[in-house]
């Protein structure tokens, strides 16, 4: 049987469509297997991301925890001059320190306040990180 024989013809041009559909098959399989890997390359790519802006976060309330730590020794170090200079009955200066330590009790507040909503932030992004894992 030759090549343009009838009979090759027929199981000729059903096996051209055959391979023209294991082709495109292969073509597809090929086309669809890289994206799932650059998704999940995406991803990875995202919780690093989130993962360094909550490395981030945690060193400025890690900062925010050290600058209350010094506003609270000096409020303590401004409380004990006032009851010095209350002792020696130097009003004036005692109400002056008072005032001082007060301030740097808010001070003391304010970083805490700074320092808790970082860490809400850590935790947040940390989540983010979590769930792009997921994915």
């Amino acid at each position: 049987m030759g090549y343009f024989s009838p009979c090759h013809d027929i199981k000729g041009r059903q096996r051209d469509k055959d391979m023209r559909k294991l082709m495109l098959i292969i073509a597809l399989l090929a086309a669809f297997c890289p994206n799932a890997s650059a998704q999940s390359d995406y991803w990875q790519k995202k919780a690093r991301g989130y993962q360094r802006e909550a490395e981030y976060y945690q060193k400025k309330a890690a900062s925010h925890r050290r600058e209350a730590e010094y506003h609270l020794r000096r409020a303590e170090s401004y409380q004990r001059e006032a009851a010095y200079y209350s002792k020696r009955g130097d009003v004036g200066k005692a109400k002056t320190q008072t005032r001082y330590a007060q301030r740097e009790m808010d001070s003391y507040k304010t970083e805490m306040r700074h320092a808790s909503e970082a860490d809400e932030k850590a935790a947040m992004y940390l989540r983010w990180a979590a769930d792009a894992l997921r994915h």
